[in-house]
């Protein structure tokens, strides 16, 4: 269900790409021309090719060309994945895990070699887990930090197996155990030196600026850091797409620090220019969504804006929990603490109107909690659409009457307000990320079903010092979420993470103060699944949202899209939601 629902997406969004586009027969294997990447960040400062302590763009999106991981991401269900499932060039074929969760068994495929023909095996994983280990010692990049603190340890099986013991028995494991694995003969490691090993040679050795020995579809060609790092098709990669092999000759990313040159650059067409946009600016969107000679290709990505409200009493805010692990009543905020209310205000606001107001039409509506590329989404669960006549009449019911004619609704029989209450709240809202916007927009939405909003327009740091105290009555806000995307949300709505703080220290992300024991459990329940069986993980994730759907905890508002921009010059641009570049190594310019 989750592949045709991500295909459907993929279909409708790719309209504009296949339009107009006709190819010649693909050339051979690295005489498909050069893809060149524009870089608006800049490789001035270009980190480390070894990807554990690459911590930029430059050296990731270079690095991540060049060197193998443990495990993969599926493009389509955006879930982990071995190379029996989808084949990336990852190295784990599958897994097994021990009855009590704690030990995964990973088989490794025995057709992968580095550059240089060594073949690769389990001692280069664990060589590549031992710098891992090393943490600060090795400069070890923040992305890996989840990995380092998840695997207890790892241990060599035979050439082709590895036993990996992790430290809680979760779902989601997998998902933050794999990690970039390097050659370890390249830095004369050995299994006798094992743990002995001067990592010093590690932090200093060439293949940090000159990698020689990888294992990607490209491989090293130079590096003019402030300029452009240039990689050369590899011949010998173990894993193309296409059975034809690696079919462009090159790939460079190349530095174009302003977002309106690189497109202008990019839609002259010319020789040498970049050829490739990957997730460009929102303000860069329109042109090149317009240009006619570029396939375009936009679809939700994992940022989400909301509406924030605060379930509890202002007045007197409490930790979700007390010290001994009971629950906190927390009183009730005088408007938002009836649920009736929250879902009026949802039908209230409409979302496309924000959507193409705030965002320039390059988002997609929130449902519930759950991001639309999240292989958890429900499939059936709709939004409340627009509907002030339902919104009104709900408020109504709810005991909120405008009695006076002034346009704005006073308490008249509402559940948690002392009556003659106008319906008159406080937003605080961040200067950024188009989101002003948004309150402008919900502030005269609300106003057409006797609803008054002040917008108090604050900075990022300062809005968020108000929500950390609980003292707030509305925020405009925003999430990253992550992929593969973990179902569990308990650190924006668990009860654990309902902590007010005057001073931000030790304040936790559920700052509604939503306090739900069933969801509570079942957000616990989703990763602890007897043999993590999908199904059944599936099952939980959609009562999950049923719930977040029905309580409203937030005004459910829309996430973020991102846009991948070929030139039409560029065969086989095939991308897919979150994943733009899962096939450039069958990428080819057409001469």
């Amino acid at each position: 269900m989750k592949k045709l629902v991500l295909a459907i997406v993929a279909t409708v969004m790719l309209v504009a790409l296949s339009a107009g586009v006709a190819f010649a027969q693909e050339p051979a294997p690295g005489e498909g021309g050069i893809i060149i990447q524009g870089n608006t960040r800049g490789s001035a400062n270009l980190g480390s090719f070894i990807q554990l302590r690459c911590s930029g763009v430059d050296c990731r999106d270079s690095g991540g060309l060049m060197f193998p991981s443990l495990l993969g991401l599926d493009p389509e269900s955006l879930t982990t994945a071995g190379a029996d499932t989808f084949d990336g060039g990852q190295l784990a074929l599958n897994w097994s895990i021990s009855e009590d969760g704690l030990v995964y068994t990973f088989n490794l495929r025995q057709d992968a070699f580095w550059t240089d023909g060594e073949q690769i095996t389990a001692d280069d994983v664990y060589f590549s887990w031992l710098a891992l280990e090393q943490g600060e010692a090795i400069e070890l990049s923040g992305s890996y930090l989840t990995a380092q603190r998840d695997i207890e340890n790892i241990e060599i099986v035979d050439d082709f197996t590895i036993d990996v013991t992790v430290a809680s028995a979760t779902c989601t494991v997998v998902d933050n155990i794999s990690f970039p694995v390097d050659p370890s003969h390249a830095f004369g490691w050995t299994t006798e030196i094992g743990e002995d090993f001067d990592w010093a040679i590690y932090t200093s050795h060439p293949q940090n600026t000159e990698p020689t020995v990888t294992a990607g579809p490209f491989l090293f060609s130079r590096a003019e850091p402030g300029t452009a790092i240039y990689l050369a098709a590899n011949p010998d990669y173990y894993a193309p797409t296409l059975d034809a092999g690696v079919l462009p000759q090159g790939w460079v990313f190349l530095d174009v620090l302003d977002d309106t040159i690189l497109t202008e650059r990019f839609l002259s067409g010319q020789e040498g220019e970049p050829n490739f946009i990957f997730e460009p600016p929102a303000n860069q969107y329109e042109p090149l969504r317009n240009a006619e000679n570029a396939q375009y290709f936009q679809a939700p990505a994992t940022v989400w804006h909301y509406f924030a409200m605060n379930l509890a009493d202002p007045e007197n805010p409490q930790n979700g929990f007390d010290a001994d692990g009971n629950y906190v009543d927390q009183g009730v905020h005088p408007l938002f603490g009836d649920v009736m209310v929250r879902q009026a205000l949802q039908y209230a606001l409409n979302i496309d109107e924000i959507i193409q107001g705030a965002q320039n039409g390059d988002a997609t509506p929130m449902v519930s909690s759950t991001i639309p590329t999240a292989f958890s989404v429900h499939p059936t669960l709709e939004r409340r659409a627009y509907d002030p006549e339902m919104a009104a009449a709900m408020l109504t019911e709810a005991g909120w009457t405008d009695e006076d004619g002034d346009g704005v609704r006073e308490c008249n029989g509402c559940l948690h307000a002392e009556a003659g209450t106008p319906f008159s709240f406080e937003l605080l809202n961040p200067t950024v990320g188009g989101r002003e916007d948004v309150a402008i927009l919900a502030q005269a939405q609300f106003a057409e079903i006797g609803v008054e909003v002040e917008v108090l327009s604050l900075d990022f740091n300062g809005m968020y010092d108000q929500l950390e105290q609980q003292t707030y009555d509305a925020a405009i806000a925003g999430w990253r979420g992550g992929i593969p995307f973990d179902p569990d949300q308990r650190s924006f709505f668990g009860t654990e993470q309902d902590i007010f703080s005057n001073t931000g220290e030790g304040a936790g992300f559920n700052f509604p103060s939503y306090q739900n024991p069933e969801l509570d459990e079942l957000m616990e329940s989703v990763n602890l699944v007897p043999g993590c069986d999908i199904d059944e993980r599936l099952a939980i994730a959609y009562q999950i949202q049923e719930i977040m759907w029905e309580d409203q905890p937030y005004l459910w508002l829309y996430s973020l899209e991102n846009a991948y921009v070929a030139s039409d010059t560029i065969g086989n641009f095939d991308p897919l939601p979150a994943q733009g570049r899962w096939n450039i190594d069958a990428w080819y310019v057409q001469q």
